[in-house]
């Protein structure tokens, strides 16, 4: 049988002010090419780069975060080849000695289908450098360089060969890609190559060969397969495809007596395939040397007293523990930094008041707890569901949590039904700030309708202009009654207590 062995390689632009190396703006996406650049960014002959000290702080955070350990001295070197998008003919980088080192990840697969539930991948290594300018090929076949990218301060981050599917990698990078954002160290925008991911794939015959260290050993006279590693990835959705797409062709290859050397493939979307782009060199051919003009540096020194954000993995399992949220709602709701905030504000509030409540108090654990469940479930949905359907992002939010969980309790509390709460909370939307959900429901007669009384006579109304559908319900179809219950609805604006409108009305058929 063949498994697969499947590793990633990270790497993330830093949102730093300047470059890594000079003063220049640190600005990628700049339309105008070649406008933040300078003599030491451009390779010019006789000029020395400088460290930029934020981005080695920045490293350790993310090396913190990902549980490494933080080296005691860290280093630059010179990784040596030519290409056009790098005028100095090498790059600085880190070779022996990275910043951070051997720490994991854990991911959890409550959502996706995946071969195994948890999955723990380790983290080889999280080093430092400088990215390459940018290459642009205009429809004349003339090839263009642009170097406002040039020594943008770029983190690489090397997993160990701990993936066993495609799914998995693709959730390593969406959950790597919510931790800078937590980080706020990078906007980690893959479409915009702020993150970039790489895929390292080989298939091996199972039992043949051993993992130590992170590195793939074959027992006994067993050959390894090479690995392949695939380029040119800029979705979450292109990983998993492109990595499924390399299985299967190697699969094929080996069953068919087919071997390869290790190479570099492109991930071409269009043909929904991978495409050789060149063998791949070993860490010889780069001809790493310490870099002269940068001195050793110790790390931890540069990062005393700064402390990690809780990380969104951990925020997901604490929303769904402590506030009863679904696996799904405190997925969707810890992506974005500005909605967990918010959340976790409703959350707080909505607690503390059904807390207050005289009944609750006098309440078993068992229905306290099932009065939590329920409050969970009601104000996980109406954030997922209700709030988010209504605007593009969160920046659309003017009114506070408070404005919200008190919503949320009139809803709880049947003061007012789901259609009209959703009226209020359109108003909500529109008066922005400083908005009363109560003052709102009085103000346009939004409040639902209990008395059995009033209710009474509109059901007599009701049942008075459709005899049809009278007789109908009256001859044994169940479902009209849904019909009639809506009519009610319709003539109290959506007012009337739906529980008691259907009571009425098969008190009188």
């Amino acid at each position: 049988m063949l498994v697969p062995i499947i590793g990633m390689e990270v790497h993330v632009e830093l949102k730093t002010r300047s470059k890594m190396f000079c003063s220049c703006k640190n600005d990628p996406d700049a339309t105008r090419p070649n406008q933040n650049i300078c003599e030491v960014c451009t390779g010019q002959p006789g000029t020395l780069p400088v460290a930029n000290r934020q981005a080695i702080e920045w490293t350790v955070l993310i090396g913190k975060a990902l549980g490494c350990n933080i080296a005691d001295v860290s280093k630059f070197d010179r990784k040596h080849y030519f290409y056009p998008d790098l005028p100095k003919g090498y790059q600085i980088s880190q070779y022996d000695e990275p910043i951070a080192f051997g720490g994991s990840i854990h991911l959890s697969f409550e959502l996706e289908e995946n071969i195994r539930d948890e999955a723990t991948i380790g983290i080889e290594r999280a080093h430092l450098e400088e990215d390459t300018a940018k290459l642009t090929h205009d429809k004349d076949g003339n090839t263009l360089v642009d170097f406002n990218r040039s020594s943008v301060p770029l983190v690489e981050i090397v997993t160990k060969p701990d993936f066993k599917s495609a799914p998995e990698a693709k959730k390593y990078c969406q959950e790597l890609q919510l931790i800078m954002r937590y980080l706020q160290v990078s906007n980690a925008d893959m479409e915009k190559g702020h993150m970039r991911c790489e895929a390292n794939v080989s298939l091996q015959e199972a039992g043949k060969f051993e993992i130590v260290d992170g590195m793939v050993k074959p027992l006994g006279d067993y050959k390894l397969n090479p690995k392949v590693e695939l380029k040119n990835i800029n979705s979450f959705k292109a990983v998993e495809k492109a990595i499924e797409f390399e299985i299967a062709r190697q699969t094929k290859m080996i069953e068919e007596g087919e071997t390869w050397v290790q190479q570099t493939r492109g991930w071409d979307e269009n043909k929904g395939e991978t495409v050789l782009q060149r063998t791949k060199e070993n860490a010889q051919d780069y001809r790493y040397f310490p870099e002269p003009d940068i001195p050793p540096f110790e790390p931890m020194k540069l990062t005393e007293g700064v402390s990690l954000p809780e990380m969104p993995i951990a925020k997901r399992r604490r929303f769904h523990q402590e506030y009863g949220l679904s696996y799904s709602d405190a997925k969707i709701l810890t992506d974005d930094t500005r909605w967990a905030n918010f959340t976790e504000d409703v959350m707080t509030e909505v607690i503390d008041w059904l807390h207050s409540l005289p009944e609750v108090n006098g309440d078993s654990d068992e229905i306290r707890e099932e009065r939590k469940e329920k409050i969970a479930k009601l104000t996980g949905g109406w954030l997922t569901s209700k709030l988010m359907g209504k605007v593009e992002s969160f920046d659309h939010v003017k009114f506070s949590a408070e404005n919200f969980a008190e919503l949320i309790s009139l809803v709880y509390t049947d003061r007012v039904n789901s259609t009209n709460a959703q009226k209020i909370l359109d108003e909500m939307l529109k008066k922005g700030t400083d908005v009363d959900p109560s003052h709102i429901m009085e103000e346009k007669g939004y409040g639902q309708i209990s008395d059995e009384g009033a209710l009474a006579e509109v059901v007599g109304q009701v049942i008075t202009q459709f005899p049809d559908q009278v007789q109908q319900f009256k001859d044994g179809k169940e479902p009209i009654l849904k019909f009639l219950v809506g009519m009610v609805m319709k003539a109290t604006e959506g007012a009337a207590d739906p529980q008691i409108v259907e009571k009425i009305l098969r008190e009188k058929l």
